[in-house]
Parts: C-alpha cells; structure tokens; sequence
C-alpha cells in the first residue's frame, strides 16, 4: 500500500469547505456510482468464493460493467483490498468528528479510534474473516501501514509526552502491529474467544504503558 496516495487520518476527519462549490456533476456522480458498485461486487464475491479464486472478469460481471471499467477504477485486484481498508478508516475515522483531538488525551483519542475500528469489525465478522487475512498478507504491515501512521498523527496531535528512546512513528507501528493480531486472532476461532474492543483497550494500555512493570 502506497502511503504517498493512502489519505492521512487528519484528511479524513477535516471539516468540509464551508463554503462548497456546485453539487458533483452527472458524470462524476456516475463514476461515484460504478465505483461503489465495482467495490461491492468484489467485497461479496471475496466472501463467496474467497479472493485468490475471484477474478477480474469475475468482478466486473458481478457489478455489471465492462472489464475495462473495473481496470480503469483499479488497476489491480489488490486495489480492492487497499480501498476496503481506506473505507473502514473512514467510517472509524467519524469518532473524532466535531472534536478537538488537540484537547484530548492521547489514551483518549486511540482508545475511541481502536474502539471505532471494533465495531467496524463487529458489525461486519464474516467479511473481516475473509478479507482481512488476505489483506495482511497483501500489504507491508511490517514496514508500514497508514494505520500505524494514523495512530501517530493522532499521538501527535494531542501533544503525548513520550519517553526518549520513543517516537510517535515506533508507538504507532506498534500499535497497529497488535490491532492486526488482535483481529486475526478474533477472526480465527468461531466464536471469537474474546471480546475485541477489550483486546484492543489491553493491547493500547500495555504499548502506552509500557510491557514491564516499574520496579522500586
């Protein structure tokens, strides 16, 4: 995933242009349209059949569109994946609306994002199980993700004091290094055997915290 082009977590939750321009034209509501049918399609049919089994073809016949089309909005069936997870942020993205994030602590801020995320994955089980998996292996979570850089913008937004062998980058990778655990853990047994936005809240005070307790 490509973090120059991924939106920031600053991007998704700025208020809009007080003053707007004209309403989006019929062709750009169109576009609007195909892509979210496009998205759909492929979401269903990587619960249905599993993403390595899906195609192309296969997901612009679903939508309805031509193959073209579905190339033009995204090149690349990994696309899918990358836009499913820009999507989820967004939605967890509105617990910071109409907040001022500069005003609030930094256990504050990530346990309402961790907890939004939660119920993102809550609502929706049996797409997580699919397609979380899939997007894990997919992506360079690891190096990177625009969710561990989401958690240090918010970091730094509210102006944490961290220690000095820490950085808003590193607390942030790890954090989101132990959401995806988390959630594939939850994901793996059916059941969960846990109750995620718990597992999230220990996985956010143990890295704040940190792992070892202070001895006297």
């Amino acid at each position: 995933m490509n973090l120059d082009t991924a939106p920031t977590i600053r991007e998704l939750v700025a208020d809009p242009d007080p003053t707007p321009g004209p309403p989006p034209s019929r062709r750009t509501r169109g576009r609007t349209e195909r892509r979210d049918r496009m998205f759909e399609a492929a979401v269903e049919l990587f619960v249905e059949r599993g993403f390595e089994e899906t195609s192309m073809d296969d997901i612009a016949e679903r939508a309805g569109l031509a193959r073209t089309t579905v190339f033009n909005h995204f090149p690349r069936k990994a696309a899918f994946l990358e836009e499913w997870t820009l999507r989820r942020r967004q939605q967890a993205a509105q617990s910071f609306k109409d907040s001022d994030r500069t005003r609030r602590s930094a256990r504050t801020l990530l346990g309402s994002y961790f907890r939004a995320l939660a119920a993102v994955n809550l609502e929706t089980r049996v797409e997580t199980a699919a397609i979380m998996p899939v997007g894990v292996r997919s992506t360079d979570i690891l190096l990177d993700h625009p969710l561990a850089r989401d958690l240090a913008e918010l970091l730094s937004d509210a102006g944490a004091t961290l220690a000095d062998s820490a950085t808003p980058q590193q607390v942030g990778r790890l954090l989101a290094l132990g959401y995806f655990s988390a959630v594939m853990r939850w994901v793996a047994i059916d059941p969960e055997p846990f109750d995620l936005a718990a597992e999230l809240a220990s996985v956010l005070d143990t890295v704040l915290d940190g792992a070892l307790a202070t001895t006297h």
